[in-house]
């Protein structure tokens, strides 16, 4: 069986194996997994203590333990939780070091990417945030939207699709002409935005500080939820 790559967020990679045994076969005994991953009982039950502490699984019962994988979903809010984390601590240290910032555009080739310094920026806001997004995103970036809200900060959030989330208010949009794929598109104060698009589960774009590249980013999502 492949593993599922969980090792770019901190995973062994026995540990994707075992979640994705979990996923796939269902809660098990630590036994019952060790045999459907193929693994030694040892490795198998290692694998299973790094999901508990890692937020992927739970354990019920006693003799035998039932493990139990987190859905997807919360996994993913997890991740992207703790880098969002990560990332502004980075972020704080880098500041405290950097020469003055020239304006900069970065090229975007993965959804993951794309999250991640949405993510990043947003939770850092200090003056507005406005986000553009296909309506999967936003539980996904909720955690990072949460402190300009809680700041009183002005948040404008569009989606492509119909979403509900605690955070703030989100206006639900239709696909329109003259775009391939669904939106990708943030700015945040006046100092950087996103302006990408997912096709598929492909996101293609860039990230920039330039301030025309920030106001047309803004532009296109007052465009979108006026509309």
């Amino acid at each position: 069986m492949v593993a599922l790559d969980l090792t770019p967020f901190g995973f062994t990679p026995t540990e994707g194996l075992v979640y994705r045994v979990l996923l796939t076969e269902g809660p098990g005994s630590g036994y019952a997994v060790a045999r459907a991953a193929g693994l030694a009982r040892a490795n198998a039950y290692q694998a299973l203590e790094g999901l508990l502490q890692k937020g992927a699984a739970r354990a019920e019962g006693e003799r035998p333990k039932l493990y139990r994988p987190e859905p997807p979903a919360a996994l993913l809010a997890k991740i992207a939780a703790d880098h969002g984390r990560a990332l502004e601590r980075l972020g704080e240290e880098l500041d405290g070091l950097a020469a003055p910032a020239s304006p900069t555009l970065v090229e975007i080739g993965s959804a993951r990417a794309a999250l991640q310094l949405i993510g990043h920026d947003v939770a850092r806001a200090a003056v507005s945030v406005a986000l553009l997004a296909p309506a999967e995103a936003f539980p996904l970036l909720a955690p990072s939207l949460r402190r300009p809200v809680a700041a009183g900060l002005p948040v404008r959030l569009v989606a492509v699709g119909s979403v509900a989330i605690d955070v703030a208010p989100v206006r639900s949009v239709s696909p329109r002409e003259g775009w391939e794929g669904i939106p990708l598109v943030m700015a945040v104060d006046g100092r950087s935005a996103v302006v990408a698009e997912r096709r598929g589960a492909d996101v293609r774009g860039h990230w920039g500080t330039a301030p025309a590249f920030v106001a047309a980013a803004r532009d296109v999502i007052d465009a979108w939820g006026d509309s």
